[in-house]
């Protein structure tokens, strides 16, 4: 159940559980988005307007849309749309308004969002915010005509409070507008456009668990008991200092109260209160059995329940060694990753977490036990699917630092908006015990560069202010050989913890290990086959780049097609399985994407052909040899080897 267009929010003040919104239908939303005693969540999916402006452009060609903003603006003749909504892939795939192979070919341009609703004098007093957990890109949030904020990276979460702009006479609209600028090209791969991932509305007290507010580590576990550490940051906006008790319960996955504490605190304004908690007999968190535990945070202003807040946790040990590899639970492992875009194939940009799942069990049939976010946060729904599915996480950051990659990419936005987007990155996912390490980027320019340590002085000291639990990384191709020592691209080695490598040889991995015995490596793009399902191209014919489906655009499944960067798949798991203190390797890429069609870079050609598995699920020939090498159970796999010659060929 979601709030629809001018629907009613409404809250009651009085009430003993003040976040239960009333209204059979609200109150159902509320309850399924995790409402509880003091706080109310409620998905805004259904009822917004839209109006694509310029799929060409970020300007108004007409001027029609200059007061889009406003309350009163007429927007009853545009499309009525639910969010997620990603508004490229609704779109014609074409070679105008500034598209590229990279980007499928589907364009970006100017669009605007509204969402009408009303909230009654029970709201007055409390704190309402809007969450947004991704919006491609470049947005700007307006409440009632007044310009809350700006938001330009795509990829990561961002909120603002709207209390002191609402009405909240139960009769007068509120009006949130949302205008997204995605002028090409932006991202190098294709990206969607609009409100693609979820949206919400947070009613609050003024005495709560501040946006992302508890930290959740577990520093002594043993197999009799877990020490659970917990930090929650609370706010007061009321303005009047009060006595509020913090209570921490940790919950085993079937809802039963496993261990529990609380203590009092003055709050004048804000205050961070640290609990531990024994848990006894833990069950841990691991790839076969990924069980988690609930966190539950009430805060009790005058013996009144006035927040509930709910984080989920696991319990598990994570070491990776130079020398010894990758452990979970104190059991040595390999990575047998993947790396993914963002896009559902068909379905395109817009978050769904059916679609999510579907494709995260697709790659876990394969043998996957890791998954690379490629080359930006997840949504929480990826997150939380990893949770599931028992698949451990690399969380990265940016496809680009201050040097752009694209005419339009996030580089024009780095320097000021950067330090925050890591500080969300982090903040979003340090609770999940399917993340094992960051990413400060891939294969970025400055990165070999004197600026380029500089910054990643500053992006490494900005994620170990939020978590300091977990290891820092880069992917790289520019260590393809050591470099000379003294040069940028060997000191700013020494700042890191591991190094994530993109296609290296045995001989360069081997020479990087003897150089810096402080870092873990791993391969963090390996292979880069191409291939189509059913083409077979003789094997004789390596990487030739002749096509040899005339008529069509096809690439063979022998692991013979490759790009010019790399090495075959097969390479790949051999240097991989010749050493064990080599942390494992993330497969580029485990599913078809949208974009970059290498070795077809041409119109109409609009998906990769990198994945072992296409952009519709069916597994390619690349699927089952990974499968032979990831999975322990027995399988057969077999092929043709001339399946491709017509009748009458000799």
């Amino acid at each position: 159940m979601t709030v629809t267009r001018r629907s009613v929010l409404i809250a009651s003040a009085a009430a003993p559980t003040a976040g239960a919104l009333l209204g059979a239908p609200v109150a159902l939303a509320a309850e399924a988005a995790g409402g509880a005693a003091g706080r109310s969540t409620v998905a805004l999916r259904d009822g917004w307007r839209f109006a694509l402006v310029n799929p060409g452009g970020i300007t108004d060609p007409t001027g029609a849309y200059a007061d889009a903003a406003d309350p009163a603006y007429d927007d009853s003749a545009w499309r009525e749309v639910a969010v997620p909504h990603d508004w490229s892939i609704e779109l014609a795939p074409t070679t105008q308004n500034g598209t590229t192979s990279g980007t499928g070919f589907f364009p970006g341009g100017l669009g605007w969002y509204r969402l009408a609703f009303t909230l009654p004098p029970g709201c007055a007093g409390k704190r309402v915010a809007v969450e947004f957990d991704g919006v491609y890109m470049d947005s700007y949030l307006y409440c009632n005509g007044t310009e809350v904020g700006r938001h330009p990276y795509g990829y990561t979460g961002f909120a603002f409070d709207l209390t002191d702009l609402l009405h909240t006479d139960g009769t007068t609209e509120n009006v949130i507008a949302v205008k997204v600028q995605n002028r090409l090209p932006s991202s190098r791969w294709y990206s969607g456009s609009g409100i693609y991932r979820e949206a919400r509305l947070v009613v609050t007290e003024p005495v709560h668990v501040q946006r992302w507010g508890t930290r959740v580590t577990t520093p002594d576990i043993t197999e009799k008991r877990a020490l659970v550490r917990v930090a929650t940051s609370v706010v007061n906006t009321s303005g009047i200092a009060s006595q509020v008790e913090i209570r921490s319960t940790v919950r085993d996955a079937r809802g039963r109260t496993v261990t529990r504490t609380a203590t009092t605190v003055d709050l004048t304004d804000k205050a961070t209160e640290t609990h531990e908690l024994t848990v006894p007999d833990p069950r841990l968190w691991d790839f076969a059995d990924p069980h988690r535990y609930t966190l539950l945070t009430e805060l009790r202003v005058g013996g009144r329940t006035v927040d509930t807040y709910r984080t989920p946790f696991g319990i598990r040990t994570v070491r990776i060694d130079p020398d010894e590899g990758f452990h979970l639970n104190g059991r040595h492992a390999k990575l047998k990753g993947v790396d993914l875009h963002h896009d559902l194939g068909a379905l395109g940009a817009a978050v769904s977490i059916d679609a999510i799942r579907r494709q995260m069990t697709i790659m876990k049939s394969m043998g996957v036990n890791a998954f690379r976010t490629s080359h930006n946060p997840p949504s929480p729904e990826m997150i939380r699917v990893c949770e599931e599915l028992g698949i451990v996480m690399m969380v990265e950051a940016f496809d680009c630092w201050r040097s752009p990659k694209s005419r339009y990419d996030y580089g024009r936005f780095f320097d000021e908006w950067s330090d925050r987007d890591i500080a969300e990155m982090v903040l979003a996912a340090r609770n999940s015990p399917a993340v094992i390490m960051w990413s400060i980027g891939n294969e970025i320019s400055e990165f070999t560069s004197t600026a380029g340590l500089t910054i990643a002085d500053r992006l490494i000291a900005g994620i170990r202010t939020h978590d300091d639990t977990r290891p820092v990384v880069i992917s790289s191709h520019r260590h393809r050989s050591v470099p000379a020592p003294g040069t940028p691209a060997d000191l700013i080695l020494a700042k890191l913890d591991g190094l994530g490598l993109n296609y290296n040889t045995a001989k360069s991995v081997d020479a990087l290990h003897a150089r810096y015995p402080h870092l873990f490596l791993f391969e963090s793009e390996s292979s880069s086959e191409t291939s189509t399902r059913g083409a077979y191209q003789e094997p004789e014919h390596l990487n030739t780049g002749e096509n040899h489906t005339p008529g069509k655009r096809a690439v063979s499944s022998y692991d013979n097609n490759l790009a010019s960067w790399t090495m075959s798949g097969e390479y790949g798991h051999k240097k991989d399985r010749d050493r064990k203190w080599f942390t494992g390797q993330f497969l580029w890429s485990g599913i078809d994407y949208i974009g970059e069609p290498t070795p077809y870079d041409v119109f109409p050609v609009k998906a990769s052909f990198f994945g072992a598995v296409d952009t519709a699920g069916f597994p390619k020939d690349m699927y089952h040899l990974f499968r032979s090498q990831w999975v322990e159970e027995p399988m057969v796999h077999l092929l043709p080897m001339t399946w491709n010659h017509e009748e009458g060929d000799t």
